[in-house]
């Protein structure tokens, strides 16, 4: 089976199961920080080089390269932009208040003027604040709301460049494509001589951009357990670019060939940006809790907000029949 044959069945719904495991999975990963302290070390950082959360953030760019070429081939730079926003804003705006509210709740002494201004760089995108004052203060990991927003940016700009090469054409030529694989592993590499947000962007738009070389392959690329268990070592030993590669290409196998879950709704967005804000008001209430029990409880409490959001402010906010990438 091809992955263009696996869409074809029907099957590309099966990523929405996959994208709220790996939503669940950053919960997960910050559960250890926010119940210990800035600097704990996540699940997988020692065996790995790299957290759970920064797997799954890794995999989240990789799905968004695959499915947003395949928007930007078929709009106009309005239709697709447009698209974009009502994907991320409606349900962003609903947890900025929701985040503020608990914050408040947990004893935020922060004015008006200073509230306004964190909802609206949030909103914006481009200088996301994380902290309020006093908020969460007696928590180990104190004033930061909601650590995750950060890599919203990096999804835009990552989307820019997307829509950029697909309207230079540069999907219908082979030597465009390895350019733009080259470039962005060469520049993942040298991500730590990169200045700030260009460094921390480079890893990313490389999973973004084999997503975007997978969409522009499908027919050609095969999804084969057998192949799938031989690249998952990989994982553990070869330098970023290839070993999220490897997990990439295990993930989608896996994602592609298993039962289509049965699922609330497209809900992965709102498990990813109520998890942190909905652990930080547990560690509130429940001063001392382990890493462990911060995980469980958090996943339990943050489903039904993003089921909520996804019924009452995502799914309203698109249009008919919309592709939700």
């Amino acid at each position: 089976m091809t992955l263009a044959r696996a869409f074809a069945e029907g099957r590309s719904g099966n990523l929405d199961g996959l994208r709220l495991m790996l939503a669940a999975a950053v919960v997960v990963s910050h559960a250890w920080p926010l119940a210990l302290g800035p600097g704990t070390a996540e699940p997988l950082a020692g065996l790995t080089g790299h957290a759970l959360g920064g797997w799954a953030v890794g995999l989240f760019f990789f799905l968004s390269g695959l499915l947003v070429t395949a928007s930007a081939e078929r709009r106009t730079a309005r239709a697709f932009w447009a698209a974009r926003m009502r994907r991320i804003v409606p349900g962003l705006g609903a947890a900025l208040l929701v985040t503020l509210g608990l914050a408040y709740a947990s004893g935020a002494t922060a004015g008006l003027a200073e509230a306004a201004a964190w909802v609206l760089r949030a909103l914006t995108l481009v200088s996301i604040e994380h902290r309020l004052t006093g908020a969460f203060a007696a928590n180990p990991y104190p004033l930061v709301l909601n650590g995750p927003l950060w890599s919203l940016f990096h999804e835009v700009a990552a989307y820019a460049l997307c829509f950029a090469f697909v309207a230079l054409g540069g999907t219908r030529r082979p030597f465009a494509v390895a350019a733009l694989l080259t470039l962005s592993t060469l520049a993942a590499l040298l991500a730590d001589a990169l200045p700030g947000r260009i460094g921390t962007f480079a890893p990313l738009f490389a999973a973004f951009a084999l997503g975007m070389a997978a969409h522009i392959f499908r027919a050609r690329l095969p999804l084969s357990p057998v192949l799938a268990l031989a690249a998952l070592p990989l994982v553990a030993v070869a330098p970023w670019p290839l070993a999220i590669a490897a997990l990439a290409y295990a993930a989608l196998t896996l994602a592609l060939r298993a039962p289509a879950p049965p699922l609330p709704g497209d809900i992965s967005y709102g498990v990813y940006i109520y998890g942190w804000p909905v652990a930080q008001t547990i560690v509130h209430l429940l001063p001392g809790i382990g890493p462990v029990a911060l995980a469980a409880l958090s996943l339990a409490a943050t489903l039904p907000l993003a089921i909520a959001s996804w019924h009452l402010v995502e799914r309203p906010a698109l249009p008919r029949r919309a592709v939700t990438v």
